[in-house]
């Protein structure tokens, strides 16, 4: 005899029991609108009741393949499913508040023939006392927009859905509610006549969806149950006591993350089974208790919140995060195989960090995503670091990057035995500790690009004499490698401008004058790390020309430069630091006009150079320090150009020349920086030659145009190319 939940009576016949009317319905399809005064209903025998908008019914059940079919009605005591029913909920409030708003039952025939039930609620709420929804073997409920509460009652748990074997699919912003916990899933029948006693199997789909327990678990699996649990596409798990998994009672479940971000702990007793997957980017931070398998695939990341002991982890493009600079964690594993990245972190100043601890078989590759830091170790040298141990098999370790950064070094990762360690051998120079030594190095080129050569910044002003006006703008390259063992490229842009008036003299012309300007220099250095100077200046200058065409240049400069640091660490992140400081110096420079003929001429000239830049202290938000008391340069120059004067028909003048000199930076020994208190030579001391060509074009007694390209290599510097554009009017 077939269990079904309700009574079958004629169709068409209602009996009064108080104050309540029941309605039958079979064979047919009833409508229940607002005047309908059929309080409760049976559904049985392929009938149809539909409740539409305004129309209500206390209780309800629904048996032998009945439906029922709610628009925009209610249910106020509850809603029974059993023997192949079918429920399409939309727009509708069921409710019950001494027992299970909607429950979603199996009949057992005889022969072994299954009956289930199946509900699907749409844009719906559905609340009870005790089980907001109860889904029995082989049963299913699908949500979409829909609400599922169940609430404390009369000293019992709230559960928002309890599934005894059956299947939950949620879709669309659903939301499953219990005062005690979310969702339960139990091998228990709950009584049910006809049981066959076989286990329970349950298949439970979030997508976009939530399952909140307020007091307790998101998720209880139980009672001998086997479980699939999908979490997908943003979905949520909220639990009140942290705990979004539970499984206990010989269970077994297979729970997987996908695309979605979850953060709380996934339990199994010793008598159970728990198989985690985690995929296409889902994060899952929290412990990890008593499970069996973890993989984690495709930009998923775990994040653990103590130590973990996993049985068996495999990796396929995602990752594992140990620890944090302020708690060091250990992950121990029966077994690893795969491809994937571990996240960890160390502390030189102590020697400790996070340990991956591998008690079998190691199969794979393998990237350790170890902080970098500018904290300094306790000695350059430090003691090996023991951050994996293995128990064989062939797996590689790396480190992102090929070195760790700490401190004012880069660390590398050795292999030994089946161990890995952090190690000082092999040591370089870190990019943090780059970046700063190339931003306290890079003042003079600055300096002297600002400045150049009479010719470069004025032109050539024998053709006029007369006080007047200038601008020019300029460009430089410099590949520099300082004295310490790093190089960087600098690219300078910037602009001057100046005004002077004649000085009458006994000898010659007196040219004084002031002048301001601003360059923006832009460093680039190793693994993407960069830095930039901002300079702005003022200065004054006076440029004696002589009858016997020697002349004296004279130039005094104050500078103010803003420097920030972008570095990328090895590992690829990110670490800024910024500070300001001055430069003051000047020029002095000295050289002779000479005719060899009429059109050719050549000027032979020497020129002395010095700045002092201010140092500074800052340091960069990875804990770096640096400071420098000042850079000092002193540069010395002596070449001579070529030239020839050609008269235009317009009776303007073009003069092209060539120029060559020789440069040496007599400074040496005043410019060490500290690294975290460890001293780095940043001397740029060195000769180096120097070629120029350019052109000056007097396109009237009073308009001068000028260009000019150089190009200079030597020791630890190398100008692959300047350009000089500049135009001079005279009043």
């Amino acid at each position: 005899m077939a269990w079904i939940i309700g009574a079958v009576l004629a169709p068409q016949m209602g009996l009064a029991q108080g104050n309540e009317t029941q309605g039958f319905v079979e064979g047919r399809l009833e409508t229940v609108t607002a005047e309908s005064e059929v309080t409760s209903w049976h559904v049985g025998r392929s009938g149809v009741l539909e409740i539409i908008e305004g129309g209500a019914a206390t209780r309800v059940t629904v048996s032998d393949y009945g439906q029922v079919r709610v628009d925009g009605g209610r249910i106020t005591e509850g809603l029974a499913l059993s023997y192949g029913a079918r429920a399409v909920l939309g727009n509708a409030d069921i409710r019950n508040d001494t027992g299970t708003g909607l429950a979603v039952g199996t009949t057992f025939l005889p022969g072994g023939t299954i009956a289930p039930s199946r509900a699907d609620v749409r844009n719906s709420v559905v609340a009870g006392a005790g089980y907001g929804a109860h889904v029995s073997f082989r049963a299913r409920l699908s949500l979409d927009n829909s609400q599922v509460i169940g609430r404390d009652h009369a000293g019992g748990p709230g559960i928002g859905v309890k599934l005894n074997g059956g299947s939950l699919s949620m879709s669309n912003g659903s939301h499953v509610l219990g005062d005690s916990l979310g969702l339960q899933i139990s091998g228990q029948s709950g009584g049910v006549p006809g049981d066959p006693g076989d286990p329970r199997e349950s298949d439970v789909m979030i997508d976009n969806s939530t399952v909140q327990g307020v007091a307790g678990p998101a998720i209880v699996a139980q009672d001998a149950i086997t479980a699939r649990i999908t979490v997908q596409n943003n979905a949520s798990l909220l639990a009140g006591n942290g705990t979004l998994l539970d499984v206990g009672g010989n269970s077994t479940v297979g729970f997987t993350v996908d695309h979605s971000v979850l953060s709380g702990d996934l339990v199994a007793d010793d008598t159970s089974t728990l198989d985690v997957t985690l995929q296409n980017n889902a994060q899952l931070t929290g412990n990890l208790v008593n499970t069996n398998s973890v993989a984690i695939n495709s930009g998923a990341n775990w994040t653990m919140v103590g130590d973990a002991d996993v049985k068996s982890l495999s990796l396929a493009g995602g990752s594992v995060t140990l620890g944090s600079a302020d708690q060091f964690r250990t992950l121990s594993l029966g077994e690893l195989s795969g491809t994937g990245l571990f996240n960890m972190h160390v502390n030189l100043l102590d020697n400790t960090g996070d340990l991956l601890s591998v008690n079998g078989e190691a199969n794979g590759e393998f990237l350790l995503n170890i902080e970098n830091t500018g904290q300094e170790p306790n000695s350059p040298d430090i003691t090996p670091l023991h951050v994996v141990h293995t128990e064989g098999g062939d797996a590689w370790f790396d480190v992102v990057g090929g070195s760790v950064d700490l401190g004012a070094y880069s660390y590398l990762l050795e292999r030994q035995g089946d161990d890995w360690f952090i190690v000082g051998s092999g040591k370089t120079i870190s990019p943090s500790s780059q970046a700063a030594l190339g931003l306290f190095s890079v003042g003079p080129t600055v300096w002297y690009g600002e400045l150049a050569t009479l010719r470069n910044r004025m032109g050539e002003i024998r053709t006029s004499g007369e006080g007047g006006g200038w601008i020019r703008g300029y460009g430089n390259q410099y590949n520099v490698t300082a004295e310490a063992g790093f190089g960087y490229k600098q690219r300078q842009t910037g602009l001057s401008l100046g005004v002077d008036l004649p000085v009458p003299v006994s000898n010659g012309q007196l040219l004084a004058g002031v002048m301001a300007g601003h360059s923006e220099s832009d460093l680039s250095l190793s693994r993407g790390s960069a830095g930039t100077v901002e300079s702005g200046y003022i200065g004054a200058y006076g440029t004696w020309l002589m009858e016997e065409g020697y002349y004296l240049d004279a130039v005094a400069k104050l500078n103010r430069f803003r420097n920030k640091a972008d570095v990328s660490m090895t590992n690829g992140v990110k670490a800024k630091g910024s500070y300001d400081n001055f430069a003051y110096g000047g020029s002095l420079e000295f050289g002779k006009h000479i005719g060899l003929t009429p059109d050719v001429f050549v000027e032979p000239y020497a020129q002395l150079s010095a700045v002092t830049v201010r140092g500074g202290r800052y340091t960069l938000d990875n804990g770096l320090s640096a400071r420098n008391d000042h850079t000092q340069s002193v540069l010395g120059k002596a070449g001579a150009t070529l030239g020839r004067n050609l008269q235009l028909a317009d009776g303007g003048l073009l003069q092209p020349y060539l120029r060559a000199a020789l440069v040496h930076e007599f400074s040496r020994s005043d410019n060490t920086v500290k690294i975290n208190d460890i001293s780095f030579d940043n001397s740029l001391f060195g000769s180096r030659a120097e070629l120029g060509a350019g052109v000056s074009a007097a396109l009237s007694k009073s308009t001068q145009v000028h260009a000019h390209f150089d190009y200079m290599k030597g020791e630890h510097i190398e100008q692959p190319w300047g350009v000089n554009i500049g135009l001079r009017y005279a009043f």
